[in-house]
């Protein structure tokens, strides 16, 4: 709340101005709320969720870097554009489960110690892996192969991240599975704080493949504007030398 004196020099509270930091937290926890209200309405239907989670962390790192516009119409851009690519990894990622999955439960069921660490160091790398899929199609324009393969090699390549990250996942699942009131938290802001959180890192990290693509952008420009000058040099000679000869 900010006191400012107006031209009769009377003191006038500024207590509704959208600058003030009390107004100012109060959106922002309004955006998150809004954000998790979408995102699971948008789980509903069971075939969404690849493309609700990746609109969630489009939304989410947007509104971490502040350049969130509407968090509704950010959603929603983000869900249309990536619902296809959502669509098929999440038929990936569910059939990858299941098949760990089973092939977990069948290792300890026949008592296979080499089998139990195998597939519990499968099944952790598979959540790590998964846990940057969705940020990664938020973020980038990649193929299917790329996303899964760019997924795998960060998690490896920012190890204290990935342990944030599946910290994060373990603290939302587990107590959401046990407890009602973690489940009522999780329906009402849970989800988009925990998205919220993990955009901290995952803005860092991805300015940097950000900034290697642009440089490598920009050097693909550069040797192809050379080539087009060297080309149109050799075509321009080509054409003085014609008209030469017809001299």
């Amino acid at each position: 709340m900010s006191i400012e004196f107006n031209s009769k020099g009377c003191v006038t509270l500024q207590f509704f101005d959208i600058e003030n930091p009390i107004w100012s937290t109060f959106s922002k926890v309004m955006d998150v709320i809004i954000l998790n209200f979408l995102f699971i309405i948008c789980c509903i239907p069971i075939i969404t969720i690849p493309a609700s989670f990746t609109a969630l962390y489009f939304t989410s790192m947007r509104l971490v870097s502040g350049e969130i516009t509407y968090v509704y119409q950010d959603f929603f851009n983000s869900f249309k554009t990536n619902f296809k690519q959502g669509l098929i990894s999440g038929m990936i990622v569910f059939d990858a489960g299941v098949i760990l999955g089973v092939l977990t439960w069948f290792s300890f069921s026949i008592e296979s110690y080499l089998g139990k660490v195998v597939f519990v160091v499968l099944d952790a790398f598979y959540l790590a892996t998964i846990t940057y899929t969705y940020p990664i199609l938020a973020k980038f324009t990649v193929s299917i192969k790329d996303l899964f393969r760019n997924s795998a090699l960060m998690a490896v390549a920012n190890l204290p991240f990935t342990f944030l990250n599946l910290g994060v996942l373990f603290i939302c699942v587990i107590p959401a599975y046990y407890t009602l009131p973690a489940k009522v938290i999780m329906l009402a802001f849970g989800c988009a704080t925990a998205a919220v959180v993990q955009s901290l890192w995952f803005n860092y990290i991805f300015k940097k493949y950000l900034d290697a693509e642009t440089l490598k952008n920009k050097e693909i420009f550069e040797e192809e504007s050379a080539l087009a000058k060297k080309e149109k040099k050799q075509t321009e000679g080509m054409i003085s030398r014609n008209a030469n000869r017809r001299r």
